[in-house]
């Protein structure tokens, strides 16, 4: 960031969280968006900690929807769910991608 825009901050006032909002975090929008969508389809698409871990137990409860899918393809052969569970992922996944870009988009 360049530093007049902080100059210009403090002279009209503004204290450091304000800079911080007014400031930074305009500064870095690009950045941030990359590391929210990252981190958002990563969460999406969690598989292989949870099933060498727990395999989605104890009973249901680290059950994430990439382990249904491996369960429906693979344990249960039932892959036609398996391929509609693939493709909700991926549309999920392009939505989730398409709302930080367009949030994070300049509003110029």
């Amino acid at each position: 960031m360049p530093s007049e825009l902080y100059d210009a901050a403090r002279v009209d006032g503004a204290g450091p969280l304000r800079e911080f909002f007014a400031v930074t975090l305009p500064g870095l929008r690009g950045q941030v968006a990359v590391v929210v969508t990252l981190t958002v389809l990563g969460a999406i698409r969690v598989f292989d900690i949870v099933w060498l871990t727990t395999r989605g137990g104890p009973g249901t409860s680290t059950i994430t929807p990439t382990i249904v899918l491996y369960q429906r393809a693979f344990a249960n052969p039932d892959v036609g769910a398996a391929a509609a569970i693939g493709v909700v992922l991926a549309i999920v996944s392009l939505i989730v991608a398409l709302v930080v870009v367009r949030l994070s988009e300049d509003d110029k």
